[in-house]
């Protein structure tokens, strides 16, 4: 995960989502490796992908509509 995140670039305030965020001693050893915290939320982290995916998805569907 953090090979990935050095890669793409992550900056103070990124979010960890997914199963991996419910384990504090992972989450606590990316952000020690980093030296940046992520940021805590009280939104499910493994439905935040599902959540963003589904926003996207309505997005596109208005975005149809108004050019059909």
């Amino acid at each position: 995960v953090v090979s990935l995140l050095e890669r793409i670039g992550v900056e103070e305030g990124f979010f960890i989502t997914g199963g991996i965020a419910k384990n504090p001693g992972v989450v606590k050893r990316i952000e020690r490796i980093l030296g940046i915290k992520a940021v805590d939320t009280k939104i499910d982290s493994q439905i935040a992908g599902a959540l963003g995916a589904a926003l996207f998805g309505y997005t596109l569907m208005q975005k149809q509509a108004k050019a059909a």
